[in-house]
């Protein structure tokens, strides 16, 4: 059967490019003439101007889609004066409380809270995840998986498609055969849906009440037997198909948290989920900390082999690219800040202050986003203040230490295991980085990479936990060619406080670049405004052996 698409929707259009732009759209008003639409915006009078730039894209996007219609903006009726807006923006003003109040309660995405403004990462991931292929989506906690999925979701249905959505942690106590059960469960109840409204009942609506049924009866017992589980792969598979096919739609199954369910059960999980949709027009995006999650196993083979059944879509935004990194991160932050009436965040954050975020953060959407607001809650703290300064990062990163540690404990809960390994990791490379060599990052040999396994695993944990960030993923050595290293850096949390700690050597980040400095000196900073500079700074780090996480430790290495 033909699959016809659905109906152009301008009204979405405008509101989904608004959103996009981080412009508030006060109301949106269609009016129909014989020969045109026009739509008027109305916007604050802070985001007139861009609204205007907007609007006239706009207008070249309804043609392009064979809409007779233009965007016309105006201003939304009793909003402030651009100068009122702008006026009196301190930590203090109610609108920094306010700006505090979003961050807090929309740093962090679900199904059911999508992000308040979706804005596309630099790889612009968002058309990979939507087209018809299989995806792993990895990333650290807060990288923005379940953002990225729930935009898909939206941008899916409003085309015309259908999804479901299943997050793993409700299951995480549940076998992989069980959890595969309340998905199809899950699924029956979406194709039931379907058929609610229509007046005569297609002959394929009793097979699916009648699977439905049976997964009810099978998820009542305490346990299934994986016999029961595996003979109803090739039957939801039938049905799925008939389905998608007389409907001529199109199915994308979106599986939130993979890792935790037991890693044992991972790749039992994902054989049978795939079962279920092979030769059917339905895609699977998964999404986990990668570090966590085992998507495939070799022998028996079972789950989603990377190349063959699904591609790879790596969401983290590293320390590696700075610059990159604070550009996504504060467009991120001004959507937010624009939602209070705030027009520029350096009204309430210092330049500094911004820098030092992009660090404090490691990069991480939501790091970022929690800890702007800790940090103009720790300016407010202070008598007089009237932005938030480098000293209230500092503060709020310590204090953000003791969220991470009990992040820690979750994920070792969820692989069945204790935190004392990696806890002892972090501890030995503070001691390691602080107390021997006072420097704030160290390199890693590739060579220990390779043959201390279960130790650099060890360092990935830290590195999902964002307790340590990689700043370099292969620095060449000074004096032996064709010898390479990646070069790490601890978490802020790690040495800083109400103050960072004196006569440190320590990585940071200014004005779009790194520069190494010695805290609590007059020493001269070094700027790594080259590709040649910055490499030298770098190679600078103490060269740390994994064999130090062992039981066993061998003396440390200095840097040449």
């Amino acid at each position: 059967m033909t699959q016809f698409p659905p109906p152009f929707n301008p009204e979405q259009l405008i509101r989904d490019r608004f959103e996009k732009a981080g412009v508030v759209l006060d109301s949106l008003e269609r009016r129909d003439f014989p020969e045109e639409t026009i739509f008027i915006a109305r916007v604050p009078q802070a985001d007139l101007e861009q609204a205007t730039e907007l609007g006239n894209r706009l207008d070249q996007a309804l043609q392009q889609h064979g809409f007779d219609g233009f965007v016309t903006v105006r201003q939304a009726s009793g909003q402030p004066s651009h100068a009122t807006i702008e006026k009196e923006v301190t930590v203090t003003d109610k609108r920094a409380t306010e700006l505090v109040n979003l961050l807090t309660a929309r740093s962090r995405t679900s199904q059911v809270q999508p992000s308040l403004s979706y804005i596309p990462d630099t790889a612009q991931n968002i058309s990979t995840v939507t087209t018809s292929r299989h995806h792993l989506i990895f990333g650290r906690r807060g990288a923005g998986k379940t953002a990225l999925m729930v935009e898909a979701k939206k941008m899916i249905e409003n085309d015309g498609g259908i999804s479901t959505w299943t997050n793993i942690q409700t299951l995480r106590h549940e076998t992989a055969g069980r959890a595969f059960m309340y998905l199809c469960k899950q699924l029956c109840e979406t194709m039931q849906i379907r058929y609610r409204t229509q007046d005569r009942t297609p002959a394929i609506v009793p097979l699916v009440t009648a699977l439905a049924d049976d997964l009810d009866r099978l998820l009542i017992s305490a346990t299934t037997p994986d016999t029961e589980v595996l003979r109803v792969v090739p039957r939801a598979q039938a049905i799925l198909s008939r389905f998608l096919l007389s409907n001529a739609l199109r199915l994308f199954i979106f599986i939130d948290d993979l890792h935790y369910l037991p890693v044992r059960e991972q790749p039992k999980f994902l054989d049978l989920v795939h079962g279920m949709v092979r030769d059917c027009d339905a895609w699977l995006k998964v999404a986990a900390i990668k570090h966590l999650a085992r998507w495939f196993q070799a022998s028996p083979p079972l789950g989603l082999q990377t190349g063959h059944d699904a591609n790879h879509i790596e969401l983290d935004l590293t320390l590696q690219k700075p610059s990159q990194a604070k550009d996504f991160l504060e467009t991120m932050l001004r959507s937010y800040a624009k939602h209070v009436g705030i027009r520029s965040i350096h009204r309430i954050l210092s330049p500094s202050a911004l820098d030092r975020l992009v660090l404090a953060s490691g990069a991480v959407p939501r790091d970022y986003l929690v800890l702007s607001a800790s940090t103009i809650r720790q300016a407010q703290l202070r008598e007089k203040s009237r932005v938030a300064g480098v000293q209230d990062v500092n503060k709020a990163s310590g204090d953000a230490a003791k969220v991470k540690i009990a992040e820690l404990e979750d994920d070792a809960a969820s692989l069945g295991g204790n935190t004392r390994p990696i806890a002892r990791a972090l501890q030995i490379l503070r001691e390691f980085c602080i107390d021997t060599f006072k420097c704030s990052y160290f390199r890693v040999d590739f060579r220990d990479k390779e043959t201390d396994t279960e130790e650099y695993a060890m360092m990935q944990s830290l590195m999902d936990l964002r307790l340590l960030h990689l700043i370099n993923g292969s620095l060449s050595d000074e004096r032996e060619a064709g010898r390479r290293s990646e070069v790490f850096m601890l978490d802020l949390s790690q040495y800083s406080g109400q103050r960072l700690k004196k006569k440190l050597n320590v990585l940071d980040f200014e004005k779009g670049t790194i520069v190494l400095k010695q805290t609590g000196t007059s020493a001269a900073k070094r700027v790594g405004d080259s590709p040649s500079k910055l490499v030298q700074l770098l190679r600078r780090g103490p060269l740390f052996r994994l064999d130090r996480l062992k039981d066993k430790a061998i003396p440390p290495t200095a840097p040449p």
